[in-house]
Order: C-alpha cells, then structure tokens, then sequence
C-alpha cells in the first residue's frame, strides 16, 4: 500500500502543477467530517471538499499535480530548520483572511514565538495534525469529548503501562508507531491536557482551536519559508526528542491472537476480477462512507517521529484462531469487482470505520445461539418482503471498569453478538442486533430511521450502554437514542421454532 499512489478528484489539466493555499476549518457534512482545501494553478483558484481524514498528506504552499496526494513538491526557497517551541514564549494570534481568487473568507489561527533572533508563524492546523494529532484515530477524537474509554482502558503500575483496547479500536492502529504516539499523548499530562480541551472548545464554538499550554519544550525540524526576520512554516516534516515516562508498554486486544496454521481447506475465499489491481493506485472519494484500514500507513511516510528512549511493547494475546492456508475442492469461492476506490473518513453508514463489513449471510461463521440466529435471517431472506441482508460478528466492548457480562459463564470465552442490516423491497433499512445471551432474556434489538444516520457510532454506543449496564437495554439509554430519531422496537425470542422467529422478526419490519 505505502508504494501506491492515491488520488484525489482533480480539477486540473493533466501534469499541471497547483499549490495549496488554503486548508479550512473541520466541519460536519452527512455525519462526516470535513474540510475545503484550496489549489491555484494558472491564478484560477478551485475548492475540493474532501474528508477530515485527508489533511495529515497536505503541506501548505506545496504544489501538487494530477490529484496525487501522497508527494508533494516544497516551494522554490524553502528549507529545512530545527527548532525549539519554548512554551514561555508562544503567544496565539488570529486575524480575518481573504483566499487568493475566492470570494470565500476565513479566519487565520498561529501561533507566534521567537527562536534563534526569529519570528516564527505556526499555523494551529499544522501544530494539531503535527504534534498532537498526527494519525486518523487521534484525528477524530478531536471531536468527541472523553471518549477514549470507548476504546481502551488504561492501568499503570511501577514503569509499565498497560493498554486494554476494546473491539471499537481498530487493529492497525496496534502497529508500533501507533502506539509510541498515544503512549506519548496519555502519559504526558500536559498534552493530554490540551489535546482533549480541544473537544470541548469545538462543541462549544465549532472552532478548531486551543491554548500553547504545553509545559516542556517541543523540538521540531520543520520546513519554512523565510521573508526577512520572519520563518513561516509550511510543513513539520520531524517532532524530536519525544518523552515516554515508561520503560515497558504491555497492550492487549480482542483481534491479537495466537494463530495456529490449520491443515483444514477453506470453507470461502474471496478473489477480484481486476486483472491489474492497484496498479494505477487508489482513487479517494468523498461519497464513500467509512475509512480504510491501510490509508494511515501511506500518510505515516508525510512526518517522523524520533523517541528519546524506545520503551518495550509487550502484546499479550487473547486465545487461538486457526489460520487455514489451503484450498480444495469444497472451497467456496466468491469473485468479485475491486475499483480501488477508497475513503478516508473515520465515520459513515457502514462499518468499515472499524474494519467490520457486513457479509452475506453465508459468508458468516458463528456458533451456538449466534448460529441460530444467522440461521433465522437465511430464513428471513426468502420471505417475497425483504431484499437482502448483510450481518457482521464481533465480540462486545470492554466498557468501564471490570464487566462480567463481556464474557461468557466460564469467566473466559467473551460474548458475541451479530448486526444485521436488513433491507426491504420498499426501501426501508433496519438495523439488527442481537447478542448472545446464554441463559437470559435479553430481547432483539431492531432499529430504524426515517433519515440517515451513523449507525456505525449508534451500534457501538448501544453496545456499550448494554455493557455498563451488566447485560440490560435500560430505558434511559434507549430513550436517549429515540430523541436523537432512531425508532426502537424490540423482540422476544420464538421458542416455536427458526422459521415463527422469523415471521416475528418480519412483523416488525412493517
């Protein structure tokens, strides 16, 4: 992936050079994130909405051709400086801006220090995607107020620190440069400080925005542009002599396993039809809700990080799965189309956020209850009513603090559930969840809405409630959901048999 080119929607003749001159602020558009970027060529200036995600492969005053995001080329002049951000002395400074050939205007947001008889500008945007956010998981959490327990529990004993992550988190965020910079965030208190007041200065002012309260100095190499005494920076390329306080980093997650290589064939493979794949690289494209799992590592490339100690990382797995490595005769196989069109939004109507994609039905393994309930919506799936369905699997959230309802009765296996996303001739769209319950009466959860929605956020949010609340739908959590427009309905379990289950389940799609 990281050899492969990505492509933006480009507005410009072919090999025609055009610089960035403006990035806008974040803002929400169809439950995602985004932002205006702004290109000149030829003095005619043009404005591409693009995802939140994008930014970290953006340099400003840059040039960039034929829609590659993934190089750049620096301004004529423009060179490569260390330098020291002394917390004493940056003051932050905004004035009103008007974007060269736009009638569009803006606010200018810096930050302005003195280094080495210098005056330096430091654009927030570039601080923030730099320093404090340089990932797409860190990235959207600017967003969200205190909602790094969503993700991951944290436990610090004498020189460790241990990092329990949920199912919420995504697994290629495990990868070690992933981890070195949210160990740096969380065990820094200043900045983690300032990174989570960003959330709260957002909600309140839909501004992107917060104060240098830094308390230790902060060593950059970054690439600037010089006008007499003044440096501009147009792109920090380094952050220096990074601090983790810990000599050991022990992380655990639902995903990180001991694989066992099994001589047992396949029971489906996946293979596309594109004789070339990814040759021509990766198109971006802002209608396409949810992220991709390997985007982070391409715009890794854009900045570097350097540690003043590397501390251990020790990953403790959680049970076996077999990996099967042949195929037979019964191997099922599925073909498909892959147009390499990718996204890189962290949210949207599908669960690709978190690298879970809705199957078809007989594309899902499961056991026990589960199985039975993927055997109810096969049945589901014939009746004249219904289109199609689509379900994933997964194992339930950590929540806070020690939960025994994640886990089975033998306090070891954890507990599943499966979603579906059912869809009808008539065009109606519900989302289905169902849990394993092993001996409870916890009902089915059905939901719909008449506008679009995250359900992907409204999934795991559910989920999570349920956790915390030892294995119930409690009325408080369901209520909210339901101001918010989601209709709930819920549905007992048949004990009549697949097919009655079904019929049930059918009555309350109308």
């Amino acid at each position: 992936m990281s050899t492969q080119q990505v492509k933006m929607k480009w507005p410009f003749r072919k090999g025609e050079k055009a610089r960035l001159i403006w990035i806008g602020d974040p803002f929400r558009y169809k439950n995602k994130m985004m932002l205006h970027a702004y290109f000149m060529a030829r003095g005619i200036t043009k404005k591409l909405l693009l995802d939140w995600g994008t930014l970290p492969c953006f340099a400003i005053q840059h040039f960039y051709s034929d829609g590659v995001i993934t190089t750049s080329q620096p301004p004529q002049g423009a060179r490569e400086v260390d330098i020291t951000i002394y917390p004493d002395r940056v003051r932050y400074y905004e004035k009103p801006w008007s974007i060269q050939g736009s009638d569009d205007t803006a606010i200018s947001r810096s930050f302005t220090f003195s280094f080495n008889d210098k005056n330096v500008i430091l654009p927030v945007i570039e601080a923030l995607r730099s320093i404090l956010a340089p990932n797409g998981f860190l990235l959207y959490r600017l967003f969200e107020s205190n909602s790094f327990p969503q993700f991951f529990t944290e436990t610090y004993e004498p020189n460790n620190i241990h990092l329990s992550f949920s199912t919420l988190y995504e697994l290629k965020y495990t990868k070690t440069a992933f981890i070195y910079q949210l160990v740096w965030l969380l065990t820094n208190r200043d900045l983690r400080q300032v990174y989570e007041s960003i959330a709260f200065t957002w909600l309140q002012k839909k501004t992107l925005m917060f104060d240098w309260s830094f308390t230790q100095p902060i060593t950059v190499t970054a690439r600037i542009k010089e006008n007499s005494s003044t440096w501009t920076v147009l792109q920090i390329v380094n952050v220096k002599n990074k601090h983790i306080p810990y000599d050991n980093i022990s992380i655990s997650h639902p995903e990180i396993q001991d694989k066992e290589r099994s001589k047992e064939a396949k029971k489906y493979t996946y293979r596309s039809l594109n004789k070339k794949d990814g040759v021509e690289g990766l198109a971006l494209d802002e209608q396409v809700d949810g992220s991709t799992k390997d985007f982070d590592f391409v715009q890794m490339n854009q900045l570097r990080h350097e540690y003043t100690s590397v501390p251990k990382i020790n990953r403790m797995k959680r049970g076996s799965s077999k990996q099967r490595m042949e195929e037979d005769e019964n191997t099922k196989k599925y073909y498909g189309v892959n147009d390499s069109i990718r996204s890189t939004a962290d949210v949207g109507g599908q669960q690709l956020a978190r690298g879970l994609e809705h199957q078809m039905l007989h594309e899902i393994q499961a056991q026990g209850e589960l199985q039975n309930f993927i055997n109810v919506l096969k049945i589901l799936e014939q009746f004249p009513e219904v289109k199609a369905i689509r379900a994933f699997t997964d194992v339930l959230p950590e929540g806070s603090g020690e939960r025994k309802f994640t886990k089975l009765s033998d306090g070891v296996t954890k507990r599943r559930y499966v979603i579906a996303k059912v869809r009808m001739m008539n065009g109606g769209l519900f989302n289905v969840i169902e849990v394993e319950r092993e001996y409870r009466s916890l009902s089915t959860l059905i939901l719909s809405s008449p506008d679009k929605q995250d359900w992907s956020t409204i999934n795991n949010n559910l989920l999570l409630d349920l956790v915390n609340a030892s294995g119930t739908w409690t009325r408080k959590s369901l209520a909210y959901f339901e101001t918010e427009g989601i209709n709930i309905a819920k549905a007992k379990h048949s004990g009549k048999g697949i097919r009655n289950w079904a019929r049930i389940l059918l009555g309350k799609f109308s």
